[in-house]
């Protein structure tokens, strides 16, 4: 008896430690990613449609740049240097959809909520990211992470790039990177604890 006993201690114990919550890693994750914040003028549906135009815009034209970009910190060089660049191509399509709102770009730390991209779940925290706000900078905002390239219209349904996932997880340590998948292991974890009392 003190043996089962012993050895389901050690499997809780070993569950235990498999599912550590993805927010213990938060700062780990965070020093190898780089996020992308766009935020709207205002919630008007023509302003929040401006604001998905604006995110269009930027990504595409930083997707070439950011191609052969293998960690965050060659990601942030490329965009600052190109932040004049941002601006402008932000600026150009804000007046063609006839509008004067101004255009601000930069990179810094910006407080980010769990957001979901594909499969991967990250953590609340402090993230470096390139900051988009457009005019009063009042509105609903957009998220999306830019290395490695996790950029979705649809974030929700999306499958995480294959090459996007190896660029990560050669970032990360095994535990942090398998932390990102939490959504999914919590679903197995509930699968072992019933397990385990139907056993007993």
């Amino acid at each position: 008896m003190k043996r089962v006993g012993l050895i389901v201690s050690v499997i809780f114990c070993g569950i235990l430690l498999l599912f550590v919550p993805a927010k213990h890693y938060q700062r780990a994750i965070a020093d190898k990613i780089l996020r992308f914040h766009v935020i709207a003028n205002s919630n008007s549906a023509q302003d929040q449609a401006l604001k998905l135009k604006v995110r269009d815009c930027v990504i595409e034209y930083l997707s070439e740049p950011l191609k052969t970009c293998e960690t965050k910190e060659e990601s942030e060089t490329v965009i600052d240097s190109l932040l004049p660049q941002i601006r402008e191509k932000a600026s150009e399509l804000v007046r063609r959809m006839g509008y004067d709102y101004t255009i601000e770009a930069d990179v810094g730390e910006e407080y980010f909520p769990v957001k979901t991209y594909g499969e991967m779940t990250f953590p609340r925290g402090y993230y470096e990211a390139l900051t988009i706000r457009i005019g009063s900078g009042a509105g609903r905002n957009w998220w999306c992470v830019l290395f490695p390239k996790l950029c979705f219209t649809d974030a929700v349904t999306a499958q995480v790039p294959e090459e996007s996932g190896q660029l990560l997880s050669k970032q990360l340590d095994a535990q942090a990177y398998e932390s990102l998948y939490e959504g999914e292991r919590v679903q197995i974890r509930f699968k072992l604890a019933e397990w385990l009392r139907k056993l007993f």
